[in-house]
């Protein structure tokens, strides 16, 4: 079969060969849109979850306490870093300078 008559017969298939999840897809999300469609015309609307106005029944709820947070840290990172002392340079012996 030459390279030509593939071509050629790939191009004649019908589209519902080619394609078979298309028209599965097509029709199960029409069926689906159909029945959000139904559901919101059969069933009633969902009050809202918060009124609009608070009423005397539902005062708002704060709450304090008594435990109080820890002091806030402030790092000042323009200053340079100190250098080390002369305590803190410790010199370490090589295993040659014991011998």
């Amino acid at each position: 079969m030459s390279r030509r008559s593939a071509k050629f017969m790939r191009a004649s298939l019908p589209t519902d060969s080619a394609l078979p999840l298309r028209g599965y897809f097509l029709s199960v999300g029409g069926a689906l849109v159909c029945l959000l469609f139904l559901a919101n015309w059969v069933l009633p609307a969902q009050l809202p979850a918060h009124p609009a106005e608070p009423g005397p029944a539902r005062l708002p709820i704060r709450i304090h306490s008594d435990v109080k947070p820890p002091e806030r840290v402030v790092i000042d990172t323009n200053q340079s870093l100190p250098g080390p002392s002369d305590k803190e340079i410790v010199v370490a012996h090589s295993p040659a300078a014991n011998n």
